[in-house]
């Protein structure tokens, strides 16, 4: 056998190479995920807030008042939440789309643990693209008691998506799950008598009467 010190180099090459792959490979996802879950929620927190800025709660909400100013029922508008919930889905997809190219750079010596020396030692990159939802925009409210003759009603918008994180020789996919306030409002008087509310896919169909 010639060279047989190359050979046993290259091999030792080999196993050194697995090691430290196997090894860091976990590390360096774990940060390149968490820079990803913070970079989608900013694009989904962005979205909303860009669709809620001229919402109002009554253009979800339909009410009627009895004849002491009282409210006495409550039911969404589905129309008007299926299209804030498909303006939502699209600027989503938009911003998430403008993503693709976005590349984490996380130190080497960061991912090593030496975090002292993470300014000046090489990086390496990786690199995020967005898949698509795990679960498309759902508005869902909750209806409590906020104090004596007060009632809080919140909306809130449920969002999933799913993003590719592409390392050097390794790629996985993680879900970004995410809870978004769209409005709050404290309603004086009396518990609505009839509160029709919403739950995941869209107007519950069931009537609640929350004075029981």
């Amino acid at each position: 056998m010639k060279h047989p010190k190359i050979y046993i180099f290259l091999v030792l090459l080999i196993i050194l190479f697995v090691f430290i792959h196997n090894s860091l490979t976990p590390v360096f996802f774990s940060m390149a995920e968490s820079e990803a879950i913070r970079i989608a929620n900013k694009a989904i927190n962005q979205a909303v807030d860009q669709e809620i800025e001229s919402l109002d709660y009554s253009d979800l909400v339909n009410y009627k008042l009895d004849n002491n100013g009282n409210i006495i029922l409550m039911q969404p508008n589905t129309k008007a939440v299926n299209q804030f919930s498909s303006r939502v889905s699209l600027n989503v997809q938009s911003r998430l789309k403008n993503i693709e190219d976005v590349k984490v750079s996380i130190p080497l010596m960061r991912i090593l643990g030496i975090d002292l020396l993470a300014a000046v030692g090489p990086r390496i990159n990786a690199r995020i693209l967005p898949v698509g939802f795990t679960q498309p925009p759902q508005v869902n409210d909750s209806i409590e008691s906020a104090g004596i003759n007060q009632t809080r009603h919140k909306i809130y918008l449920k969002i999933g998506v799913k993003l590719k994180l592409i390392v050097p020789f390794a790629q996985k996919v993680t879900t970004v799950q995410s809870t978004v306030p769209v409005i709050e409002v404290t309603i004086l008087g009396r518990v609505p008598e009839i509160y029709v509310g919403l739950d995941e896919g869209g107007l519950s169909g069931l009537i609640k009467n929350k004075t029981e």
